[in-house]
This record gives structure tokens, C-alpha cells and sequence, in this order.
């Protein structure tokens, strides 16, 4: 099984948008979400998904840090949540316009305390194939369609299935009396509403500042990824006396 964490995807999408959109004041104030959401994403991601996204990130401005990790490629009314200035091919690689903390979100390593609604079949076997058009819609960056199937209880695919949804046990209920949520009936868990309710993203906690420590950053990721934490203070302290000392001309000014 695959694991998919659907309030990171939705924050991503989120912060993607914002990415394209926020300037000055309102950039610097979402700085420490945006490191929250790659920093927790990186933890919990396998080897190989964090050697990717090094590799993404190298290609990018290290000037550009942390906002570089949710930037989207895909071009402006491409639908996707954002619109960088890379030049993208007709025909990308999948999942190259998408930004590049989404290759962490897509390569979680399991455990046993993972949310069963995060847990999708593998691409490509028989059971993923009602999943493959939000699989297709997360390598296109389709925010439309990947907010769709975001659902209060699990991924919801098009046919209506939830994930990590008991089987039917063959008498017309699921095993685990759990509803679908496709009608805004509650389940066994006590969730209610429709399947377009966005699940809350968790927010941002103590643990969040610790990251930026070269001394936290798993060792073998490398250079890349503490230099960029390293830019990433320096250029918010910096922002931060460009805000401080135009909030002072403006004080003088008035």
C-alpha cells in the first residue's frame, strides 16, 4: 500500500497558490509554514523520496529557499496551484510541474501509526485502478481535481470509494461500520459531512523552528538541504530589517 497523507497535499496545494501570489509582508509571514510542511515531509519521507527531492531542489535559486519546495511549474491557467517562471515542455515528465515537497508527501515511508485514509493500493496493481485519476492528478498538478478527492475520513476516489474503508463483508456493510461519507452519512467515527469538507491541516507547532538547526537535518541529505536551511535565516532575518526599517520610514513619515 501507498501512503498518501491528504492534509499535507491539501496545505501543499494551499501553499502553492500562496507561493505564486504572496509578496513582501504576507511572503515572510507564511515563511515558517512553509518549513513546518517541508520539514515534517522530509522526516517522514523514505531515502530514496528525500534523494529526489535534493535533487529537484539543487536545480533551483538557493535565494528562492524555502519557497522553492512548493513552487509549482506548471504555467498560469495550466491548472495547477501555482505558475513559476520555468519553461515547461508540452509534454512533461510526471510529476515535473508539481512542486518539489510533493515528491516527499508522494514517497512516505509506512508505519503502523499512519491515518487509514491515507493509505491508497499501489499504482499500477488492480485495486489502484479507481485511483489512478488522482495518482494522474497529482503528477499534472490538477489542484481542482486532487482537492475533489480530498475527503473528511479519507481520499475519496471518483466512484465514490473511500480509502482505508472496511471491505464489504458481503451482506451489505462494511466490515468495520464504518460509512463511505459519500452521502454525509457519519461513520463509525463519529466524521460527518460531504466529501468536498477539507480536512483541517494540522498546524504548525514548537517543532517547527527546530529544523532550522544544521544539527537536525538527517546527515547524507546533505549539503544542499542544511545550506538551504542556513539561507533560508539569513534571508528572513534580512527581510525582516527591510520590513522593520520601511515600518519606522513610514512611522516618521506620519
Amino acid at each position: 500500500m501507498a501512503v498518501l497523507d491528504r492534509h499535507r497535499v491539501a496545505r501543499l496545494v494551499e501553499l502553492s497558490a500562496l507561493e505564486y501570489t504572496a509578496k513582501g509582508a504576507e511572503r515572510l509571514l507564511h515563511e515558517e509554514t512553509v518549513a513546518f510542511l517541508v520539514k515534517g515531509a522530509y522526516d517522514d519521507a523514505t531515502e530514496p523520496a528525500r534523494a529526489e527531492f535534493m535533487a529537484r531542489v539543487k536545480t533551483m535559486p538557493e535565494t528562492a529557499w524555502p519557497w522553492s519546495t512548493v513552487q509549482s511549474m506548471a504555467p498560469r491557467g495550466g491548472g495547477g496551484g501555482g505558475g513559476g517562471s520555468y519553461n515547461v515542455n508540452l509534454a512533461p515528465k510526471p510529476g515535473a510541474i508539481a512542486p518539489a515537497a510533493l515528491i516527499l508527501i508522494r514517497g512516505q515511508a509506512d508505519s503502523a501509526d499512519v491515518d487509514p485514509g491515507n493509505r491508497l493500493p499501489d499504482r499500477g496493481t488492480a485495486e489502484a485502478a479507481v485511483w489512478e485519476p488522482l495518482y494522474k492528478a497529482l503528477d499534472n498538478w490538477d489542484t481542482k481535481t486532487i482537492l475533489a478527492r480530498v475527503g473528511p475520513q479519507g481520499w475519496v476516489s471518483g466512484g465514490g470509494a473511500n480509502a482505508g474503508q472496511p471491505k464489504d463483508t458481503g451482506n451489505g456493510a462494511p466490515s468495520g461500520g464504518v460509512g463511505t461519507g459519500t452521502n454525509g452519512d457519519k461513520g463509525g467515527n463519529g466524521g460527518g459531512g460531504g466529501t468536498g469538507d477539507l480536512p483541517a491541516p494540522v498546524p504548525p507547532t514548537e517543532t517547527a523552528l527546530t529544523w532550522k538547526h544544521p544539527a537536525v537535518i538527517v546527515t547524507g541529505a546533505a549539503v544542499v538541504f542544511t545550506a538551504g536551511v542556513v539561507i533560508y535565516n539569513v534571508s528572513q532575518n534580512r527581510s525582516r530589517q527591510r520590513l522593520e526599517a520601511a515600518l519606522s520610514e513610514q512611522e516618521e513619515q506620519t
